[in-house]
């Protein structure tokens, strides 16, 4: 064959070129597009004013224990021991 050799004619390429195109998506309306976005949106959360927050705070806390003193723990040391037999 030479170049200037036409095998198909030119009329069915582009007939075959427009069958495989991708067909272009119809853009929706803005309108639709903004109902969806405010269904979607995550809701702001409001904050609490502070007062009412520091409240609770203080009620949640874990009370400091406060170490018992060494005399009261050495007395029941002493209740609890065996006494000791006599011979």
């Amino acid at each position: 064959r030479t170049p200037k050799q036409k095998t198909e004619p030119v009329e069915a390429l582009s007939g075959i070129k427009q069958l495989m195109k991708t067909p272009k998506q119809k853009t929706e309306p803005v309108e639709a597009l903004s109902g969806i976005k405010q269904l979607m949106r995550t809701p702001k959360q409001r904050s609490e004013p502070v007062e009412a927050l520091s409240g609770i705070k203080q009620l949640i806390r874990t009370p400091k224990q406060r170490p018992e003193p060494a005399e009261v723990l050495s007395g029941i040391k002493e209740l609890m021991k065996t006494p000791q037999e006599e011979v």
